[in-house]
């Protein structure tokens, strides 16, 4: 079982997507791809695109994902079913579709072969991540799928509707998820062991129950199924989220920052495996390192 299998969400920059997949073609490693319904124009110039050595699979039926929406948590679990029907796999690694490997293919997987069984998940345990976790999973948040764009009409009234209960659960100190679970949350981009992907699967229907009402679950619910469980001894780092995870995501100059030429450096001399997010209009440092 030394195969490793990635998992791909996107929903632009078909460019990115393009260089990505050829960065990751190789015989020992599968890709699956979840394009965004709504995003038409990424599938087409990218559904004839061909690997060399991976199984490449396109899943079949793709979904709207909404920005914060139990829709996130749900692409994920189409990915991970797919792709352990399919198994099994050393690894299992959830990636955005403007991320990129930054070490080389055999870099990558003698790493993970002399971390085998560890399981890589960022975690956010700082103050201000806690009190907006806080915020997130104790109180219900009503049509999370109209949070960001769409019409203007419904979202305005999703909006008035959705703020006006929140403000009756504060003031009646109405707290929802009262349980014994210890709720966690750091970046949805992870990469875990076949033992503890079978895990997460078989506690889907828990998932769906806690986290329908919750915003961004996609940031809380991994994390919480594994700490909550026998597999939370195997973390790899507890205390930093970009070492947990082996990611370079800059929250600090960007949500996140989108690297440039002149960071190219920085990138291959980190010690993380990935990084995100690049852009097309970037296109001098993905060339440098890819």
């Amino acid at each position: 079982m030394n195969k490793h299998v990635y998992l791909i969400i996107a929903h632009n920059e078909p460019e990115v997507l393009r260089t990505l997949l050829a960065m990751l073609d190789d015989v020992r490693n599968d890709i699956f791809v979840h394009i965004d319904r709504r995003a038409r124009s990424v599938y087409e110039s990218i559904k004839d695109y061909k690997a060399e050595h991976s199984t490449l699979v396109f899943l079949e039926h793709p979904i709207a994902v909404y920005w914060g929406d139990i829709s996130q948590v749900q692409v994920e679990y189409m990915l991970f079913e797919r792709a352990f029907s399919q198994g099994p796999y050393a690894y299992y690694h959830l990636l955005s579709g403007v991320d990129l490997p930054i070490k080389s293919q055999d870099y990558i997987h003698a790493f993970f072969q002399k971390n085998q069984g560890k399981e890589f998940v960022g975690f956010w345990t700082d103050a201000a991540h806690r009190r907006d976790l806080h915020r997130k999973v104790y109180r219900y948040y009503l049509f999370t799928r109209y949070f960001k764009g769409g019409n203007a009409l419904v979202h305005s009234v999703c909006a008035l509707s959705r703020n006006l209960f929140l403000a009756l659960q504060k003031v009646i100190r109405y707290k929802r998820n009262q349980g014994n679970i210890v709720f966690q949350k750091g970046f949805n981009w992870v990469s875990i062991t076949q033992a503890f992907c079978t895990y997460l699967l078989s506690q889907k229907e828990n998932v769906f129950r806690t986290f329908r009402y919750t915003l961004c679950p996609d940031e809380i619910f991994i994390q919480t199924v594994l700490w909550n469980s026998s597999f939370r001894e195997h973390i790899y780092n507890k205390e930093n989220a970009l070492i947990g995870s082996m990611r370079y995501i800059d929250w600090e100059r960007g949500n996140p920052y989108v690297w440039q030429e002149k960071d190219t450096d920085e990138l291959l001399s980190s010690p993380y495996l990935f990084a995100r997010k690049f852009a097309s209009i970037n296109g001098n440092v993905i060339n440098l390192i890819k």
